[in-house]
């Protein structure tokens, strides 16, 4: 953990230098005095003083700060010309003075993914399982294809094509099999409603076609059913066939219907990739406790079933049809690996196959990485990486303010000490793309419209450009310092929230 924070604060420290210097430099060239430069907060640690800048390492290692001459409430020395202040500036120069901040976070993670792209090339988007009787099985997808384009435009992340399926139109799906590439055409189908289950002390059997709960036909998808299936409520449910299964609720949940061709994407391979406990690098998983392990898919559903006790049941349902159902782990199980060329059962602990299976890189990669046919190449396809990646932080913040997304989906610090320590412990390519993906997210936060951010800073300097009045400073800065103490509040629910994710 030690070495987590230290990491954080170090590439905190990076991005937030890379956020103020832009201020900086902008600040200097529109002829505004910057009285310090400094990074952190409180009392000071280092500092070097110019002829009219003092650069700081300050105590406190989050965040940053250039403080321009006439930028607050405060009393303007006697000896700084009005025209070295920043409320003496006209309106456009104090917006790109502002402005320059964000920019230089986005500019430095489209740097970030521009660089690791031509350094380490870009991962595979692979097929691992193609469910029968699906679109993707129809139209000719198989497992183990890498697909390779979209609709004519070559694919970076898979989150681009699934966004592509999701609009329901007909698609081309360009995938490279045994040495050859071919152009696939597919239908996305209308998935029905799913809802994850979980039945705590049950008892009975379990069907597939769903008929009754609580005595109640099931005529609609199971979202209709809710109110019936709040945690800590009882619960009966009534399969076609006959059997019944009762209990109590323990938790519930449900995905929308959506367009989907029925494959699921590769991402690891159930072969243990280092060292942990009685496991070896080597192992390949064949079945753990009462669950056979054959792909990457299996592993996610593992990782499901793990997650509930052994009284529990897990219960997967698209529509009124069961997908999948499992129960819980029990605290000592049997593991079943094949170690070069020989089955072997270890006896293990929950715990400590639930910590293997949380441990980065712990299983193989299922795909590869690709690399386009030179550097100038990979430097292009990586800035257009970052550019996906902009458009999806902006739309994930939009639905923030339209109810289609929750300050619990959010982390702060707290999360974010814990991610970049998982980051360092998976590699140098992991940090690097989380340093491009923190920056990128540092740019659009301090966009966003609101007091005491730089966003809030340009909006008043746009309402002064249209008007043609300026709102009084004083004014201003008591604006922002209210956005600031409310600013303030956010990050410490946001904190209270990852505390509660970490215990």
């Amino acid at each position: 953990m030690f070495l987590s924070i230290i990491s954080f604060l170090l590439i905190l420290s990076l991005l937030v230098l890379i956020h103020e210097l832009g201020h900086y430099l902008f600040a200097r060239i529109f002829g505004v005095r910057v009285l310090e430069f400094g990074i952190g907060f409180g009392p000071r640690i280092v500092s070097k003083k110019t002829k009219k800048t003092e650069f700081r390492i300050n105590s406190i290692p989050i965040g940053g700060y250039v403080k321009m001459a006439g930028d607050d409430l405060e009393t303007v020395p006697e000896e700084i010309p009005k025209s070295e202040l920043f409320n003496s500036k006209p309106a456009w120069q104090r917006f790109l003075i502002t402005f320059s901040g964000p920019l230089f976070s986005i500019i430095a993670g489209f740097l970030v993914f521009a660089l690791a792209g031509a350094i380490w090339g870009f991962p595979e988007i692979r097929v691992e399982r193609v469910s029968p009787d699906s679109p993707a099985y129809y139209a000719g997808i198989r497992e183990n294809d890498r697909i390779i384009s979209v609709n004519g435009k070559t694919l970076i992340q898979n989150q681009s094509l699934t966004e592509a399926i999701r609009r329901g139109e007909p698609i081309e799906i360009t995938v490279a099999r045994n040495g050859s590439e071919q152009t696939l055409k597919a239908d996305p189908a209308l998935f029905p409603q799913e809802a994850l289950l979980v039945i705590k002390d049950f008892r009975g059997d379990i069907g597939v076609e769903l008929s009754m709960i609580n005595g109640a036909p099931v005529r609609q998808e199971l979202g209709a059913y809710a109110d019936v299936l709040k945690s800590g409520m009882p619960a009966r449910l009534d399969f076609a066939s006959g059997e019944t299964l009762r209990g109590t609720v323990e938790g519930f949940s449900l995905s929308e219907e959506r367009y989907a061709l029925g494959f699921y994407f590769s991402t690891f391979k159930p072969i243990v990739n280092k060292d942990f406990g009685d496991l070896r690098k080597g192992d390949t998983l064949v079945r753990v406790a009462h669950m056979p392990i054959e792909d990457g898919v299996d592993l996610s559903l593992l990782a499901q079933a793990i997650s509930i006790d052994e009284n529990m049941v897990y219960l997967h349902f698209s529509g009124k049809t069961l997908e999948w159902y499992s129960q819980g782990l029990p605290d000592f199980f049997d593991v079943e690996i094949l170690r070069n060329g020989t089955r072997v059962i270890l006896e293990m602990p929950k715990q400590e196959f639930v910590k293997a299976m949380t441990e980065p890189n712990f299983f193989e990669q299922g795909f590869d990485y690709w690399y386009p046919e030179n550097s100038f190449q990979a430097l292009g396809v990586g800035v257009r990486w970052a550019q996906e990646m902009l458009v999806a932080m902006v739309r994930v913040l939009s639905q923030l303010f339209s109810g289609g997304a929750s300050l619990q989906e959010f982390t702060g610090p707290v999360g974010l000490v814990s991610i970049v320590g998982q980051a360092t412990r998976a590699g140098l390519r992991t940090v690097f793309i989380l340093v491009g993906i923190i920056t990128l997210n540092l740019g659009v936060i301090n966009l966003l419209p609101l007091p005491a951010l730089d966003g809030g800073r340009m909006v008043l300097a746009l309402i002064e450009m249209i008007v043609r009045k300026r709102i009084p400073p004083r004014i201003e800065a008591y604006i922002h310092a209210i956005g600031f103490f409310l600013l303030m509040g956010l990050i410490i629910y946001i904190t209270i929230i990852d505390i509660g994710r970490f215990l």
